[in-house]
């Protein structure tokens, strides 16, 4: 009782109970039917030896029978009186009485012959011998049928049993004749021939008396050579209807094999039959059962099995609960325990049953617990780490012994010494390129975050292929790689290709971003560390005249850094001047492509006051009286705001130029150029706030417009390069990477949001343009890739 009170409030002891008592119900009910449908095959082969061997040895009476009633037919045929009496026209009467009471004693010497006919085939005459009462009784019926058989009948026709029977609509059988012609007939004459009548009860009860051997009596059947069933009056089968209509659906015939063995249905009931064919009479002997009385053994046995059964569940019942007691009593003393010590907040949970469920609940938040604990551990060494590094990047003099021991300690990569040379290091200070935006959101800065973090991954695991290093952020816009390499083997090559293959991989995931790189000399005195760090993060101010996405050495900008000053030549300046007055297009192009190349080899503190200084001397120029239309236009206004904002030289000459170009038109369309303008940008404001709308189309922004789809469509491809479907898809697949990175929307959902037609469209755009599924960019960025 104790056992049933504590399962009615234990589920997971309730699953083992009941899994126990599953497996054995299972097993048992398993071994049973395959005990049964054992049994019913060892049956049904029983049966059919069985069979064989009882339709073997009826075959093997009759042809016995058949062999001893040929015997006395050519007994009789050789005998000179019987031979006299078939081919005598007019027999002496003597002889005649003679040889038919010598007929008469041979055919009652044999108790199954009912009588001897021989016939004068010439005469057409029937001379009977034997006691028979059937043959006497039916004298003329007989001679009739003789007759018609002897017609049919070749000389020396095989000699085999043949049934007789006066109504051919009934299965009764009359005589069994047997006989054997002598001479080949003339025309309308019959053959000579002796017959031998034999009574059709000595075949059946021979085949009865058989069959009450097995123990599945009163199925023996005998049919004729077309298959029709035969039987004697007094002596069938109980089943012999079913035989008939089974007949009336088969086709026999002698050509079937010697015996078979078949299960078959007879109007709804199942009957086991064998059959045999007797060769020698063209006769077929076939036993039919039913298959109940075939498979009653079967039947009792399955009773005595289910009986067996249910009393192996019950005992099974009881063992189990002795099994399932024992097996559940570590989890029960596992489950106490765990109880006893609750770390679970929430009361409902604790409340359950399902012990299983509650230990993993427990466990899990264990887990858990201690999965966050480590990680604030590493996080807290990993920022005292982080600290030291930085300490040592930016204050590097001051630094003392025992805080480089720090360092060492949180990156041992930075400080193993190795071979006979001595330690040094270098730097790589890297700058993601931002992209252009008007504001910065808490998601941009949040992806930010994620961007740099991504990028710290990906170089420290592409330079630690060669090099021991550390990357560490410092929180502005620099990421420091420090790298520590023996003396004598710095490589600024090597480092320069693996921070671009770096690169390589960072734009392949991140395809809108990339970064551009400073490489520093090596250093072997760690208290110099800041300098290099000052002078690399020099370098990298470079990439205003290299351009982005580039990894500047000091040997790039070396020449650079030695110039401590800049005057535009007066005569470069002059030549400018005069070719834009005189809008030589040519010219303007030749004297700016110099001043640029001459900005580009000053220093950096120099460039961007080098180039305003063109814009302010292309602003002088144009307050000429000659150029007064130009003076005050927008494009002009904003040049210098244009200028300070670009990212390189090259840009800032493509804006300058830009200008000239326009200037050095035939038609001067400064004012076209600036209506121009505002259509482009109202194009893309209208596509900002409106790229949720499905039905958002150049048709729809141009009937907004109150213009042409084609014209706008053109003015629009002319200023930005591309059409504006592109950069409404463009857009939106900007927008959905903010998404995937600071959302929990799934992918339709987004694609709903952002305005796309469905799910399978985005996600084709979203490859084509990235590379990656939105699925695999969200798992990228979430694993820092």
């Amino acid at each position: 009782m104790h056992i049933i009170r504590t399962m009615a409030n234990r589920k997971y002891l309730q699953r083992i109970f009941f899994y126990v008592n599953l497996s054995m119900a299972g097993l048992l009910v398993i071994a049973a039917v395959s005990f049964y449908l054992y049994s019913q095959q060892i049956i049904l082969q029983t049966q059919k030896d069985s069979s064989r061997k009882v339709l073997a040895q009826i075959k093997h009476n009759i042809t016995y029978i058949t062999d001893i009633v040929r015997n006395i037919g050519i007994t009789a045929s050789m005998d000179p009186n019987i031979v006299y009496l078939m081919n005598a026209a007019v027999p002496e009467p003597v002889m005649k009485f003679q040889t038919i009471r010598k007929m008469d004693t041979l055919a009652d010497s044999t108790s199954f012959i009912d009588s001897i006919v021989v016939v004068n085939g010439a005469e057409r005459k029937f001379y009977s011998g034997g006691s028979g009462a059937w043959s006497r009784t039916n004298w003329t019926e007989l001679q009739e049928r003789l007759t018609k058989q002897l017609e049919s009948m070749g000389r020396y026709a095989d000699a085999k049993l043949i049934p007789f029977k006066l109504d051919e609509s009934s299965p009764d059988v009359d005589l069994f004749s047997f006989i054997l012609t002598e001479n080949h007939a003339g025309s309308g004459q019959l053959p000579n021939a002796v017959i031998v009548n034999i009574r059709p009860q000595w075949i059946f009860d021979n085949i009865k008396s058989l069959d009450n051997v097995t123990d599945n009596s009163d199925g023996m059947v005998l049919l004729d050579e077309q298959g029709k069933l035969l039987q004697t009056e007094g002596i069938g089968s109980p089943y012999a209807a079913d035989v008939q209509r089974l007949l009336e659906r088969m086709v026999h015939s002698a050509g079937n094999s010697t015996h078979d063995f078949s299960i078959q249905k007879i109007e709804g009931r199942k009957y086991v039959i064998s059959e045999m064919n007797m060769d020698v009479s063209e006769l077929k002997v076939m036993n039919i059962l039913p298959y109940e009385k075939v498979m009653g053994k079967a039947e009792t046995l399955r009773d005595i099995t289910l009986a067996l059964i249910v009393v192996f569940l019950v005992a099974s019942f009881i063992l189990s609960l002795v099994i399932t007691s024992r097996l559940y009593r570590p989890i029960g003393k596992l489950f106490e325990l765990f109880h006893r010590n609750d770390v679970r907040t929430d009361e409902s949970e604790s409340g359950s049953h399902d012990e299983m469920s509650f230990i993993s609940d427990v466990y899990r938040l264990t887990l858990d617990k201690l999965r966050q604990a480590n990680r604030e551990e590493s996080g807290k060494k990993q920022i005292v780490s982080d600290y030291y590094l930085r300490r040592w990047l930016t204050d590097s003099r001051s630094m003392t012994g025992e805080e480089l021991h720090h360092c060492a300690e949180a990156s041992p990569g930075l400080f193993e010494a190795g071979g006979d040379g001595a330690t040094v290091w270098q730097l790589a200070v890297l700058s993601l390129e931002q992209p252009i935006t008007d504001k910065k959101t808490p998601e941009s800065v949040t992806q930010e975050k994620l961007y740099r973090f991504a990028a710290c991954n990906i170089v420290e695991e592409t330079v630690a292929r060669h090099y021991s290093n550390r990357v560490v952020d410092m929180n502005n816009e620099y990421i420091v790689v420090i790298i520590r390499v023996m003396e004598g083997e710095a490589d600024q090559p090597a480092l320069t290709q693996l921070l671009a293959e770096a690169r390589r991989i960072f734009k392949q995931f991140y395809r809108q971003r990339t970064f551009s790189a400073a490489v520093s000399d090596a250093v072997e005195d760690y208290k110099e560390l800041t300098q290099v760090y000052e002078w690399t993060v020099q370098q990298l101010l470079y990439r205003l005249a290299l351009g982005p996405e580039t990894i500047i050495t000091p040997d790039d900008v070396r020449g650079n850094m030695e110039r401590s000053d800049f005057t535009l030549p007066a005569e470069l300046e002059r030549k400018l001047a005069d070719s834009i007055r005189t809008k030589d297009a040519d010219a303007i192009d030749k004297h700016l492509s110099r001043v640029f190349e001459l900005i580009a080899s000053i220093h950096y503190d120099y460039m961007t006051y080098a180039a305003i200084q063109v814009v302010l001397l292309v602003k002088a120029i144009m307050r000429e009286p000659a150029f007064a239309s130009y003076a005050n236009s927008v494009e002009l206004q904003n040049m210098n705001q244009k200028v300070i904002k670009a990212e390189s030289l090259t840009a800032m000459r493509e804006i300058i130029g830009h200008f000239l170009q326009q200037l050095c038109e035939e038609d001067p369309s400064h004012l076209k150029e600036d209506r121009n303008l505002i259509i482009v940008d109202t194009i893309k404001e209208f596509i900002e706030n409106n790229y949720s709308d499905i039905n958002l189309s150049l048709q729809s922004i141009a009937a907004y417009l109150k213009m042409s789809p084609a014209y706008v469509g053109r003015i629009f491809k002319q200023y930005e390069g591309g059409s504006v479907g592109d950069y409404l898809n463009g857009y939106r697949l900007d927008k959905a990477c903010e998404l995937l990175i600071g959302s929990s929307y799934n992918v339709k959902e987004i694609a709903d949001c952002l305005g796309f037609n469905n799910a399978s469209y985005f996600i084709t755009l979203f490859k084509k343009k990235y590379g990656v599924t939105p699925k695999e960019y969200r798992l990228n960025a979430a694993l820092g890739k």
